[in-house]
């Protein structure tokens, strides 16, 4: 049908202009002349060729067929596809936020310090990775028990109320499912590629996060202090994954507590402005928190002074114990400034903008602290030898013992270390100050072997 509709379509153009005026493509190379829209005849004919393309384009069931069910279903799967795809990234951000997903890999990288101090030999990717995942899982586990425990507060306040339980785009027992098989499976790998002990602490922080820091939010101010030490436990987990229960009685028993203990105070002023922020959002919920009586933020700003004093000595006081070299205080002193200068400015000019500038200058404490403690810990020992050495000094009689990987970094640094040369100008009165400096620079000190090897 379309053939001869085509073939009378061209004999009637023929017709209707001589061969001579016609191109190669039959169109009319005369300039403002076009048959197409000036012919009646050639307008209706070409109208019926249209009309017959049209009702012969459409292909019969029969052939559609013929060309097989691939080429049927195509546009269905296809759109099948995308959906499967859509809905699986909306699931995992679901579970993104019911993890709380960015405070959870601040967990997680608390761990680490903890095994790269304390590990007796090189780095165990395989170890390494078992804390990591391990630590994310059961972290996760704890997060999602206990916004399953806030749902009716959370759909009070506008921070939570778009997280997956108070939204209603998931479902108690979905969420339920999620933390048991988070914290399931998270303290299986803590056990099987760690060790035991570290399973032991990271189910004991669930149990302490959702267990007891949740119900107490409403019940007493104090509750962050409680919150505090289960935020906290996760920096233990590193130094178990590393020794186990060996870690009670090994040198570096003293480098946790401090670790410990600095992330306990640091955890103060952290929440204290986070609440302070949103403390009409908390009020809405019902929760117990001093900030939330403060509305000049004076009293706030009171409150986090006196940790961030001692977080600033504590560097100082990890040097004098001999748990780090001077270089700790030397490298903190920066990132302290930082943060009790955003803590000065939002006592002068308490309002949302200064606390939250001196909330995210928490954040870049403790990232830096954690790191400077990783590269300048150590544990000092005595050397052994004859009562002349010994009479050489304090200095002379001490050695250290330190990681594996940072004393092969330390021997591929040393030359390009500046520490090296500002302690050359001082005549050695700066001596084992810095972690990528060689025993052989030491005056009367020397490296001990690396943590867990022998010190004979």
């Amino acid at each position: 049908m379309v053939m001869s509709a085509m073939v009378r379509l061209s004999r009637l153009k023929s017709r209707l202009i001589p061969p001579a005026r016609l191109n190669n493509f039959g169109a009319v190379p005369r300039r403002g002349y076009d048959i197409t829209s000036t012919c009646p005849l050639f307008v209706r004919a070409a109208h019926s060729a249209a009309a017959a393309a049209t009702a012969a384009v459409p292909i019969a069931p029969s052939a559609a067929a013929a060309l097989g069910p691939a080429h049927a279903d195509a546009p269905a799967r296809d759109e099948q596809g995308v959906k499967c795809l859509s809905e699986r990234r909306s699931l995992s951000k679901l579970y993104w936020k019911l993890s709380k997903g960015k405070l959870t890999v601040w967990v997680s990288l608390s761990a680490m310090p903890g095994y790269l101090l304390a590990l007796p030999g090189a780095i165990d990717p395989m170890v390494m990775a078992a804390l990591a995942s391990g630590t994310f899982l059961t972290s996760a586990s704890a997060q999602t028990m206990n916004q399953i425990i806030e749902i009716e507060r959370d759909a009070k306040m506008y921070r939570t109320a778009q997280r997956p339980l108070p939204s209603g785009m998931m479902s108690v027992q979905e969420a339920s499912r999620f933390s048991m098989a988070t914290g399931a499976i998270g303290l299986g790998i803590l056990t099987a590629g760690a060790t035991p002990a570290t399973a032991a602490i990271a189910g004991t922080t669930i149990l302490t996060y959702a267990g007891i820091y949740t119900p107490l939010k409403v019940l007493t101010p104090y509750n962050t202090h409680v919150g505090a030490i289960s935020g906290a436990l996760p920096t233990v987990l590193g130094f178990t994954a590393a020794l186990g229960t060996g870690l009670v009685t090994s040198p570096w028993m003293a480098h946790a507590a401090w670790l410990f203990t600095m992330q306990v105070l640091w955890q103060m002023p952290h929440f204290y402005a986070l609440a302070w922020i949103h403390r009409a959002d908390y009020l809405r919920g019902g929760y117990n928190m001093f900030p939330l009586s403060d509305s000049t933020g004076l009293a706030t700003a009171a409150m986090s002074k006196p940790y961030l004093v001692a977080l600033c000595a504590m560097p100082c006081a990890a040097s004098a114990l001999g748990l780090a070299s001077w270089m700790l205080p030397v490298g903190a002193a920066v990132p302290s400034f930082l943060w009790w200068r955003s803590l000065r400015r939002f006592e002068d000019k308490p309002n949302p903008l200064s606390c939250r500038r001196f909330f995210l200058g928490s954040l870049a404490y403790l990232l830096a602290t954690l790191g400077l403690f990783t590269a300048y810990a150590r544990v000092e020992t005595e050397k052994e030898g004859d009562e002349a050495q010994h009479s050489l000094g304090d200095r002379a009689r001490h050695a250290y013992l330190e990681p594996e990987w940072r004393a092969a970094l330390a021997a591929r640094l040393t030359e390009f270390c500046p520490h090296e040369q500002v302690r050359s100008d001082l005549f050695g009165l700066l001596g084992g100050s810095c972690p990528f400096s060689s025993a052989r620079h030491e005056p009367g000190g020397e490296r001990a072997p690396p943590a867990g090897g022998s010190t004979a």
